[in-house]
């Protein structure tokens, strides 16, 4: 690229040195008209043709090197300008050539009046563009040639004469661009002017259609008849100059009209050029368009629009839904309602009229429809409240705070058990439960539904509790006892008809139970009272009191019956047996031991027989041992002489001998493993308890040894 730009620099000078050429203006050899218009191929040409190393300037700006003497390019609005070459090989220079490009972004209009001129007669011609420019120049042409002294938009032609027929063209010409009008044909005549048509050649509909036929004679004793066409088809004959439709026009109005010229008693007629007459619509077909979806309660807003209006009128407009007209004539364009409604639902369209005339133009018809709100999720409420006293009446609310009527409702109850549906048209129903009972306690829900809503929304689940006040407590065992043996267990059971969520209470001689002891407890549910290993001191009289709470801090309650328990009596003298085994072992030992002391002194024994406690007979004895019955003492052990035992008065205590003055030593052989338990026994003949153990007697000391 460096060493491109240096040998720019090296050919500049070189052209500088050589400026004594001849210079040559450079040729356009295409096109071959005078103007250059956008798009255009433009060809330039540096001298002679020829095979040479060419350089083009334009505006004193290096812009091309060519290796011919011919420049190519496509024409833009940036082509025009001063353009000028330089070749070597030999050494020529051309001179300077201004290139004018001819756009077509502004219109030029060129009007001609008459353009079928008589000898003689003036020619007015006037050049326009869209706004005035302060610089620039106007340019007039004829038949393609520039008319000299002539750079203002207007020029007249005072004289007509037959030379003066031609075609003419004005331009507008700004720097190195330039606009031409469309080319005007004028014709010089004879006898009378070829006749010219004149109307407006764009009108609006509803408006009246005047078109007017002129033909110019410097002959005042010729007179004229006129006919007129459109589209080739007669429209009226021998018609003077002036013709007028009968009826507003129309958008089939537009077409292409002539007229025709005869000079009467002359044989002779002209027609005139055509001229396409326009009648423009003056407001397009109203479109009717709404503000999309709407529901109920929110605004509708339909609206007529008139895409174009170039006649500039006042339109008024109305409105219509299913045929009926909702509103007068008026300048607005919307039809709004705050508040829809599913009535309003329908197919509207709009009549759009002009006020200066009766043309009207209806829109299609579109479909509205107003939508139901959907209903929002319901809300599911239990009155008084979710806690109901058995026997009273529960009312069940199922609400949605917003929803199109009418509404769908449906109660469940679990397990989706459709209790009860309704049709409304309020937004909160109620279903009643009366004299609620225990098979109404459950979980409920509601569902709503509507047009909008499918499929219909569910509720939070709600609880209904039903209450049911205690009644009938009852105490009572679970072995049905009232007399408890040392050490077993009683259960005591507080037992209701009915009640829901019960709390117990328990008392003990009327004084309160709680479960912080280790000799007893209660179960879970606080229904059951348990003591597992009964002593004297768990004796007295039981009861239960049932509670429970109802609504508004409304309490319930039930007490049951005394349950009396106690411990066994003979049991309790067990214990006190096992109490004193330990004083009667002693004892049995220390008379054991003076037994054997003294039967070692007296050189004889005894036998001893067991009889068994409480029975009618005796074991017999050999004849040769047999003693007498009075030799003998059985005691029955109930209680013990000379010992005092706490607790047992000595009304319980019997010992039962055969004389009072009788000596005996008692032995006996006990159970030391049940000393606990509970012992049978039979009745004496004087009706004395005794157990089942014989214990033996000695012999009684004779008088004589004391």
């Amino acid at each position: 690229m460096k060493s491109i730009g240096l040998f720019q620099i090296f050919l500049h000078l070189l052209f500088q040195r050589t400026r004594q050429a001849h210079g040559i203006e450079p040729q356009i050899i295409c096109p071959r008209n005078s103007v250059i218009q956008e798009g255009d191929t433009l060809k330039l040409q540096c001298g002679y043709s020829g095979k040479r190393h060419c350089y083009w300037y334009k505006n004193n700006r290096y812009v091309k090197y060519t290796d011919t003497s011919i420049y190519e390019m496509v024409v833009d609005r940036q082509s025009g300008g001063i353009y000028r070459c330089h070749c070597y090989s030999p050494n020529q220079r051309c001179d300077s050539m201004k290139v004018v490009i001819t756009a077509t972004d502004m219109k030029v209009s060129l009007q001609i009046e008459p353009r079928a001129a008589l000898r003689s007669e003036k020619i007015h011609m006037k050049c326009e563009i869209p706004r005035p420019r302060r610089r620039g120049s106007f340019f007039w042409l004829k038949n393609g040639n520039v008319m000299s002294g002539s750079f203002e938009p207007k020029k007249t032609i005072l004289l007509a004469e037959k030379t003066d027929e031609a075609q003419y063209r004005c331009g507008f010409e700004f720097g190195y661009s330039q606009w031409l009008s469309p080319a005007v044909n004028v014709t010089v005549t004879e006898l009378f002017s070829k006749p010219e048509l004149k109307s407006e050649t764009e009108i609006f509909e509803g408006e009246y259609l005047s078109v007017e036929c002129i033909a110019k004679t410097d002959d005042s004793g010729i007179h004229f008849q006129y006919s007129f066409w459109k589209n080739n088809e007669t429209l009226a004959v021998n018609q003077v100059q002036h013709f007028v439709l009968k009826k507003p026009a129309s958008l089939n109005d537009s077409g292409l009209y002539h007229c025709e010229a005869n000079a009467l008693h002359r044989g002779v007629g002209k027609k005139s050029e055509v001229m396409h007459i326009s009648v423009e619509e003056a407001f397009s077909k109203p479109t009717l368009s709404d503000n999309g979806q709407v529901f109920v309660g929110q605004q509708l807003k339909v609206t007529c629009e008139v895409k174009r209006n170039p006649s500039r009128s006042s339109l008024r407009y109305v409105f219509f839904r299913k045929g009926q007209a909702l509103n007068s004539p008026s300048i607005g364009k919307s039809y709004i309602v705050a508040h829809a409604q599913l009535e309003d639902s329908g197919t509207y369209l709009c009549e759009v009229m002009k006020t200066e005339s009766s043309v009207t133009k209806r829109s299609d018809g579109i479909s509205v429809k107003i939508h139901p709100n959907p209903v929002s999720t319901p809300q599911l409420t239990i009155n008084p409240g979710n806690g109901i006293i058995e026997g009273e009446t529960a009312w069940l609310s199922c609400s949605v705070p917003s929803g199109t009527p009418p509404i769908k409702y449906h109660f469940h109850k679990e397990p989706s058990v459709e209790i009860y549906q309704h049709i409304s048209n309020l937004t909160s129903i109620t279903y009643e439960i009366g004299n609620v009972i225990i098979y109404d306690e459950g979980s409920y829900y509601c569902m709503a539904g509507n047009q909008a809503t499918d499929p219909p929304l569910q509720s939070d689940h709600i609880v209904l509790s039903v209450i049911v006040p205690v009644v009938g407590a009852s105490l009572v065992s679970k072995d049905n006892l009232t007399v408890i043996a040392a050490g077993d267990c009683l259960v005591l059971q507080c037992q209701l008809k009915k009640g829901t969520a019960p709390r117990f209470l328990w008392y003990r001689d009327n004084l309160p139970l709680t479960n912080n002891s280790e000799s007893y407890h209660f179960n879970d549910e606080g229904n059951e009272f348990v003591v597992h290993s009964f002593e004297a001191h768990h004796g007295g009289r039981y009861q239960c009191v049932a509670i429970n709470r109802g609504i508004d801090e409304m309490m319930f309650n039930t007490t049951s019956n005394y349950f009396e328990v106690a411990l066994s009596v003979r049991s309790y003298s067990t214990e006190v047996a096992a109490s004193v085994f330990p004083l009667l072992l002693i004892t049995g030992v220390i008379a054991v031991i003076g037994f054997k002391l003294r039967q070692k002194k007296q050189g004889n024994s005894s036998k001893v027989l067991q009889p068994q406690c409480g029975a009618t007979e005796t074991r017999s004895q050999p004849a040769s041992q047999e003693l007498s019955p009075a030799n003998f003492e059985f005691a029955v052990i109930g209680s013990f002489p000379n010992i005092d035992i706490g607790g047992v008065s000595s009304e319980d205590r019997r010992i039962s001998t055969g004389e009072p003055n009788d000596y005996c030593i008692i032995y006996a052989t006990l159970n030391h493993k049940k000393v606990t338990e509970r012992l049978d026994t039979t009745e004496m003949e004087d009706g004395s308890g005794a157990d089942t153990n014989v214990y033996e007697n000695l012999p009684r000391r004779e008088e004589n040894e004391k």
